[in-house]
């Protein structure tokens, strides 16, 4: 049976890498694309979730979430990373097409009752939504089959400050209270996104395997690899946000620790990802009554760059 997948999404780049994947993988039966401010505007998300679908041929629903954190000033977009359109200047046509008449956090609701237990959700950008989904209806964490996480930094340093991920910098109140959740949750943070680069050969190989998908993607994924060559020294561009797919399609590209997750809410370590691993015990009271989560610690980069190749070549066939 096919994974049915919602992805809570701030396209973007990566995103667009990932909603690429979903489109293409057999196994996937790509719902919805929520979205939510990040690395661009809400409404901007929304009309590039909108856009790539039409341009790609895709009927899933478009839901438009939430337009900024849940209680401190929103932060500016990503356009340095992502581009002033999210596309990295790439041009991919309007849609005709409108958003569901439901918001994002209704519309997984409705979902989650439509398909009990047979729902994921794939949150790519800042948690906003989902803690709103939280606060409507506490019981859909006993719904969904699983939520997977894109956001924070267990064991390695920060990409927005030396200790904050972008996704949980943008509503660390958000990302604490989906952590602290009892629904069945797998992190991907940047432990196991750092280790992969998709570089320019790669991606014009994955654009001259399957044009349709590909040649948009090869062409953004220029102007994200600039962004990584002149603060990062990377020869590639990272796909963060494929990671949140993969572990259902390629779990064995991953290692995973058990443990419990929190976020700090405020002060100089806004953002950052706190760990306490499964079976010990600290002074620390953000822990308590927290359940344990997977987090995804480091990544086969082979296995994975193997598996998105694979992929995309079998839709073009």
């Amino acid at each position: 049976m096919k994974h049915k997948i919602i992805i809570d999404t701030d396209p973007g780049i990566d995103d667009a890498m990932a909603i690429a994947y979903a489109v293409a993988h057999p196994d996937i039966e790509l719902l919805a694309l929520t979205t939510i401010f990040g690395n661009v505007r809400t409404h901007e998300a929304t009309r590039n979730a909108l856009a790539l679908l039409e341009h790609w041929g895709v009927a899933a629903d478009v839901a438009e979430g939430e337009t900024a954190p849940l209680s401190m000033p929103a932060n500016e977009p990503s356009y340095l990373v992502h581009g002033s359109n999210g596309f990295g200047e790439v041009d991919i046509p309007a849609s005709t097409r409108t958003k569901h008449a439901l918001d994002a956090a209704d519309y997984i609701i409705e979902a989650s009752k439509r398909y009990p237990g047979e729902i994921i959700v794939c949150a790519v950008g800042p948690l906003t939504n989902l803690a709103r989904l939280l606060e409507r209806d506490p019981d859909v964490v006993s719904r969904l089959k699983a939520v997977i996480v894109m956001g924070g930094a267990v064991h390695r340093k920060g990409n927005v400050t030396p200790v904050a991920e972008a996704n949980f910098w943008n509503d660390p109140d958000a990302a604490d209270a989906v952590l602290a959740a009892r629904w069945p949750l797998v992190l991907a943070p940047l432990d196991c996104t750092m280790p992969v680069v998709f570089t320019p050969d790669f991606m014009q190989s994955v654009a001259k395997e399957n044009p349709a998908l590909g040649t948009p993607l090869a062409a953004m994924a220029e102007f994200y690899a600039r962004f990584y060559r002149s603060h990062l020294g990377i020869g590639g561009c990272v796909p963060h946000d494929v990671m949140a797919l993969s572990w259902l399609t390629v779990p064995g590209a991953f290692r995973l620790q058990k443990g419990a997750l929190a976020v700090v809410t405020d002060g100089p370590a806004i953002g950052q990802t706190l760990f306490q691993p499964g079976g010990t015990q600290s002074r620390a009271r953000c822990f308590d009554g927290r359940p344990d989560h997977m987090v995804m610690v480091d990544t086969d980069p082979d296995m994975f760059l193997a598996d998105y190749m694979m992929v995309m070549t079998r839709h073009a066939g």
